[in-house]
């Protein structure tokens, strides 16, 4: 017969078992919420009208901007304008980017295909990104006069940031993105000041293609100071770059989480881009034949952005991505020259 004294011993693992099972029930259902969260902002994404301003930072630098997206019947429309700093504007539709500078009064316009998003606010992969991080729901704060969700979404190792997103409570909308470095510390951040859903296209100002092109980007000159007509205009259009796999670098051993998703090499300076990602991280390596006036050896940083350059044969390569330095050093050194 057991003694008293066994049965309490018994009872009080008994209950820390109990607690320990609620534990992890209760931290399965917030990790099942917090991606619910993520698919829901997915979608707001790719889906509504909105527009918004909003402020970001990195490192040291702050600057101003204001979004408009509108989804038509050609896809996604965009307009970004810089609110600080050199006057301009970038227009994204479905076949072009028109970005016009004004710099000492004279505007710049330079055209190129359409390529990725204008907009901060990107979709992501929560399945992919449970292999890498811990993804967790956080409280309601308050962003942009508007309550909106925590997610947060935390490395299981050294080779990625943090990252904290707030997404608007009604609409899942992010409102504040927030990248964070081991210690809590914040790297960069966009956060809208204001952020409104609209069911008007007010980059179109209603007129159909062609015309509503010209006049959008009329629009724009004339936000910047000028007509298109009172000051000389530079266009200059963009030579596209291929995409073909006809490189002779090949990257042996990634960090771990990332892989090639995107290649363009330029037709004339040899410039190939390699862009990899966690899912959510990216980071980006440039390699292009060596100029020993421009050769850049070592580490550097660009708010919080890092940036690793060596030297490979008679090539230059670049590597920029906000990640940790050990993971720029880890993507250099599995870079290999193989003669095609």
């Amino acid at each position: 017969m057991a003694s008293p004294r066994n049965k309490s011993v018994r009872g009080r693992l008994l209950t820390l078992l109990l607690c320990l099972s609620g534990a992890g029930l209760a931290a399965d259902e917030n990790n099942t919420a917090a991606v619910q969260w993520l698919e829901k902002m997915n979608l707001a994404v790719i889906s509504m009208n909105y527009e918004g301003h909003f402020v970001y930072q990195c490192g040291d630098s702050l600057e101003a901007m204001h979004l408009r997206h509108h989804i038509g019947e050609d896809g996604p429309r965009e307009s970004l304008s810089s609110l600080t700093g050199v006057p301009r504007e970038v227009l994204r539709d479905s076949e072009s980017i028109t970005i016009i500078t004004n710099r000492n009064g004279k505007l710049h316009i330079s055209q190129q295909p359409a390529a990725g998003k204008l907009s901060p606010l990107k979709s992501i992969q929560p399945e992919k990104l449970l292999q890498n991080y811990r993804i967790t729901l956080g409280g309601i704060v308050r962003i942009a006069g508007r309550p909106g969700v925590v997610v947060k979404l935390m490395p299981n190792d050294g080779l990625r940031y943090g990252y904290r997103l707030t997404l608007d409570k009604m609409s899942a909308l992010p409102l504040d993105l927030m990248v964070v470095d081991r210690d809590g510390a914040i790297q960069s951040r966009i956060m809208f000041t204001d952020l409104k859903i609209t069911d008007v296209d007010l980059l179109s100002l209603h007129h159909p293609d062609k015309e509503d092109k010209e006049a959008a980007e009329s629009l724009m000159l004339a936000k910047l100071g000028a007509g298109a007509g009172d000051v000389p205009v530079e266009k200059k259009s963009v030579v596209p770059q291929t995409g073909s796999n006809d490189t002779a670098w090949i990257f042996s051993s990634l960090p771990s989480g990332f892989s090639l998703i995107d290649y363009q090499k330029s037709p004339h300076s040899g410039l190939e881009h390699f862009v990899f990602s966690d899912g959510l991280a990216t980071v980006s390596a440039y390699l292009e034949p060596l100029d020993n006036d421009k050769a850049f050896e070592g580490f550097t940083n660009l708010g919080s952005v890092r940036v690793f350059g060596r030297q490979l044969k008679d090539y230059q390569l670049t590597i920029v991505g906000e990640v940790p330095q050990k993971t720029l050093e880890l993507l250099a050194a599995s870079v290999q020259y193989h003669q095609p």
